[in-house]
């Protein structure tokens, strides 16, 4: 069997075990050889080799639990580190079932996500060995890029963008599509010990950490049947409660610092969603909400406009 087959039987094997476990060895062997057909046996020293290999190519710990009574997805070090194993799972997955239904490639539509590949694989190495990278970044709010080095502390995926949080000067926020250039140096650096990536970012909704207009407070949002039932199922923030449900509308409450990206979010719900606390961020939502209505009334910036790409 080719090395890419035999990849794609352990991602299958460990999202099996993740998505269905506890599950037990005979429905595991039941379970490959329906997927991958008749005459497909997985034995039992053939399993162990498979969690072994798991284990070994994606850090992935596949374990007999006693008190469920089946083979599960092992929580090793804590739930920070169990939700990147079930992004890394899940990602595996669905690549996994693209490669599978080749024929179905025109029906399947994904998300374009523009940055990450490029620079990713050099940002995540010079991490775990922790080098200071040199760099030429192009930020929106100059003219013109420029070089130095930066210690790059974690990543994150916010919108379909890769964001690097690395100190140049400052802690600093760095997306990866305006990443010119991107080099290792052989300069070390040391995290500080305290530095925890998920705490960092835990008062804020995205990228944006700090708003010289608020601060980390309460945020409670009046939201109507429909738009709520999209809340409960993805949470907009991981402090959410919805504290009144009703037909008609529900009550969400955050803990959070209300910074810009968490307002344009909030705007782009429309009419569906109001802020009732606090008053400040209601405030700004409305004057951004009229200079989008002027904008777009009869004569504001659009007014008169000809299109010159799509003419018929």
């Amino acid at each position: 069997m080719s090395t890419a087959g035999l990849i794609n039987r352990y991602v299958w094997f460990v999202t099996t075990i993740y998505n269905r476990g506890p599950i037990s060895l005979e429905e595991i062997q039941c379970r490959y050889e329906s997927h991958f057909g008749r005459g497909e046996e997985l034995s039992e020293r053939q399993f162990h080799r498979y969690t072994d290999a798991v284990e070994e190519l994606f850090d992935i710990e596949i374990k007999y639990s006693r008190t469920q009574r089946g083979y599960v997805v092992a929580d090793r070090e804590g739930i920070d580190n169990m939700a990147m194993r079930k992004w890394l799972i899940q990602t595996f997955s669905v690549n996994n079932i693209l490669h599978e239904s080749q024929e179905l490639k025109n029906r399947i539509l994904l998300e374009n996500v523009p940055s990450g590949q490029q620079h990713l694989t050099t940002i995540v190495d010079a991490m775990r060995e922790s080098v200071a990278l040199i760099m030429t970044y192009h930020s929106f709010h100059r003219e013109e890029p420029s070089t130095f080095e930066v210690e790059p502390y974690c990543v994150k995926l916010f919108e379909q963008r890769w964001y690097m949080l690395g100190m140049s000067d400052k802690l600093r926020l760095y997306a990866l599509d305006r990443i010119k250039v991107l080099e290792p140096t052989e300069r070390k650096f040391k995290l500080p010990k305290k530095f925890d990536a998920a705490k960092f970012f835990e008062d804020y909704y995205g990228i944006i950490i700090g708003d010289e207009d608020f601060d980390v407070e309460p945020v409670a949002l009046k939201v109507d049947s429909w738009q709520s039932k999209y809340l409960r199922t993805l949470p907009l923030h991981h402090t959410q409660v919805e504290v009144e449900r009703n037909e008609e509308y529900s009550i969400f409450e955050y803990r959070l610092c209300p910074s810009f990206d968490f307002q344009q979010k909030l705007l782009s719900m429309g009419d569906s969603a109001g802020v009732l606390a606090p008053v400040a961020l209601r405030d700004i939502l409305r004057k951004k909400a009229e200079t989008t209505a002027n904008n777009n009334a009869l004569g504001g910036m659009g007014s008169g406009y000809h299109f010159k790409v799509y003419k018929k």
